[in-house]
């Protein structure tokens, strides 16, 4: 599994920098930059959300499932970097990207 970190605050997976889910997409399948990524498992936080994931669920090796097959870690659709990092702002999915994303 992927060390994952994230710096998406406006996500509802997100504990500090890790993600309470144990698989996260990443979307980009014509994707040749890192702004051309984005986080499919991506949910914004709803406005009454004051703590929106238990941190005990949030956990820094994750498996990512990858879209993006021009990527150099893209290995049979799942990533293989040793660590992955998430950024992006606001509250959509097109505003994630994966920042470790370089092309083959």
């Amino acid at each position: 599994m992927t060390d994952l970190k994230c710096s998406v605050s406006s996500c509802r997976n997100i504990c500090g920098h890790l993600c309470s889910l144990n698989t996260v997409q990443i979307d980009g399948c014509s994707a040749c930059t890192s702004g051309e990524t984005s986080c499919g498992s991506f949910t914004p936080k709803s406005s009454s959300m004051t703590n929106s994931t238990a941190s005990y669920d949030a956990r820094p090796e994750t498996k990512i499932k990858c879209q993006a097959g021009e990527c150099i870690y893209n290995k049979d659709m799942f990533c293989s970097a040793d660590s992955v990092q998430i950024n992006g702002e606001g509250g959509t999915q097109q505003g994630t990207r994966c920042a470790t994303f370089k092309a083959r």
